[in-house]
Order: structure tokens, then C-alpha cells, then sequence
């Protein structure tokens, strides 16, 4: 047992770091004209961007506190920062005066007057669903209190709730059934059960990538991401290559689309699905299996 879920954990931190890296090359490219022409590209170093980046950020605040402790996670994001990773203008702008001194719930305020809600909360936020799966509340509140520290708005939190809820459900059941079920029960925004209804009709029929895109979303914004990146998982996560080849092919912000999507298909698959080609190329690999390891640890404790 201990063995499968130390597979599944280094899954999902990996399948991250891998979406994001193989997505990043195709950010901002249209919707490809047929599903499969954009192929992953592991022959060579696979750099990963700020998705990732804060990831590590937010593994080693939880290993530091053994909880979510927002000013721990805003001071670690802060250390790892390498701005040419990709980061959002805003990010970088709540970072700088967080740095400076300014309290957390005013940095966020004063970049984001009504808070943000694009998918950056969401795209980082897998390691709270692995550390406190058993205890679904609990992933919620601290879900909550990773995305304060850059994203308030309501409907930013929400989709960073459904990500850590998705890894951790994942994580408990081996499965990919029933996963829109138990998010319906959860979700609140309205925007976001309306999104998933139709990701539950998508699962029916062969949508084509515009329809996933015009109905689901392609970009930053959490309501036009996250639930695509759930989508994707759902109907291609049996097969890892095949899930982010899908996310390749819809365009758009296909790093934090792949890095969402990947996660989830990491968990599910484990350590041993990934492509063993991909994984020798990414950059920090032995450090992610270190986080990994040291967060199944943790869960245990």
C-alpha cells in the first residue's frame, strides 16, 4: 500500500511538472485543427515555468508548517521566484509588495481590487490534495488559505478548491468514476456546476476542440481552465501522453491547462505510467521525487 501511494504522490507532482513543461513550448497558439497533431517534446530539457515554481513553493511551506500558513507560503514563493519563469504581471506585483512589507490581504487588494480570479491558485495547489485526502473539509479550508496569498476572488478559490479536491478524491479511490459526482455535491459557483454539467454531457459524444473550447475555456482565467483540464483528465487519463496531447491540441494556456491536467492523470496512473523519456529530460527531477516523498511522509504522520 505504501508503495502504490508513494507511486501515486510522486504521480502527481511529476505529471505536473510534466504538463506544464510540455505545454509552455504551445502557450498561446490557437486550437490545433484536429486532436493529435501536437505532439510532446521530451527529446531535449523540459523547462518548467512559474506553475510548477510555486508548486515547490507551496510543498516546502507545508513541510515547513505541516499546515497552510499563508505569510509561510507567500515567504517561500518569494525565495524560489525566478520571474522569467512566466509569472502574471499581478503575481510578480503582490510578490514585490509582500517583500517590501506590506501585509498580504493589502498586497492582494491593491493589485487586485476585487481579487483575482485567474487559475494560478488552482494550477499549484495539488499537494494540499495528497497531504490531507483523508479529510475532505479540511482540503477545502486549506486550499483557501494557499490561494489567499495571491488570488481572493471567490471564483479563484473555488477552482483551486476543485483541483485539490479532484487529486484527493483521485487519491482515495483509485478511480476516475464519480469524480464530476462528488464535485457537483462540493462546488458553489454557479459558473462552475454549469461548466461541469456540460463536461458530464462532453463525456457522452465526441465534442469537437472548438466546442471544448467554446463551452469549456482555454485560458487564464479559472472558470475558462479549470474544469477543461478536469475534461481532459476524465476523458483521456488513462493515458497520460494522451491527456496532454489533448491539452496541446486546445491551445490557449496549455502550460497551467497541462500542469492541472497532468496532476490529476498523475495520481491516478502513478510514477510508473509517465514517459520514462520525459521524466530524464525534466528539470529538477530529483527534487520533485524528494518533495514527493517527503509530503507521503507527512500524510502519514
Amino acid at each position: 500500500m505504501k508503495d502504490e501511494l508513494r507511486s501515486r504522490f510522486r504521480g502527481a507532482l511529476l505529471g505536473l511538472a510534466l504538463g506544464d513543461a510540455i505545454g509552455a513550448p504551445f502557450e498561446g497558439a490557437p486550437p490545433a485543427r484536429e486532436k493529435g497533431t501536437r505532439k510532446p517534446k521530451c527529446d531535449m530539457p523540459l523547462r518548467y515555468t512559474d506553475d510548477t515554481e510555486m508548486m515547490i513553493g507551496l510543498s516546502e511551506s507545508i513541510l515547513e508548517e505541516e499546515r497552510v500558513v499563508p505569510e509561510t507560503v507567500v515567504q517561500w514563493f518569494i525565495r524560489e521566484m525566478n520571474p522569467w519563469r512566466g509569472y502574471g504581471i499581478g503575481t510578480l506585483r503582490v510578490l514585490e509588495l509582500v517583500k517590501e512589507g506590506v501585509e498580504i490581504e493589502k498586497a492582494t487588494h491593491a493589485v487586485f481590487p476585487e481579487g483575482s480570479f485567474g487559475n494560478g491558485a488552482a494550477m499549484r495547489v495539488a499537494p494540499i490534495g495528497l497531504v490531507w485526502a483523508a479529510d475532505l473539509k479540511r482540503v477545502m479550508t486549506e486550499a483557501e488559505k494557499s490561494s489567499i496569498t495571491t488570488h481572493t476572488h471567490p471564483l479563484g478559490i473555488e477552482g483551486a478548491k476543485m483541483i485539490a479536491l479532484s487529486v484527493a478524491i483521485i487519491l482515495r479511490t483509485g478511480s476516475k468514476e464519480g469524480l464530476l459526482d462528488e464535485l457537483l455535491k462540493m462546488v458553489r459557483e454557479e459558473v462552475f456546476l454549469k461548466k461541469l454539467l456540460v463536461a458530464k454531457e462532453f463525456l457522452k459524444s465526441e465534442p469537437t476542440l472548438e466546442e471544448v473550447v467554446q463551452k469549456l475555456g482555454n485560458d487564464v482565467l479559472a472558470v475558462e481552465s479549470v474544469v477543461t483540464a478536469i475534461y481532459a483528465f476524465l476523458r483521456f487519463g488513462d493515458s497520460f501522453i494522451d491527456t496532454i496531447n489533448f491539452c496541446l491540441d486546445l491551445g490557449g494556456d496549455t502550460d497551467t491547462i497541462g500542469a492541472m491536467a497532468g496532476a490529476l492523470a498523475g495520481v491516478y496512473l502513478g510514477e510508473k505510467a509517465l514517459p520514462p523519456t520525459c521524466l530524464t529530460n525534466l528539470e529538477d527531477y530529483e527534487r520533485l521525487l524528494d518533495l514527493s516523498d517527503a509530503l507521503l511522509r507527512l500524510s502519514l504522520s
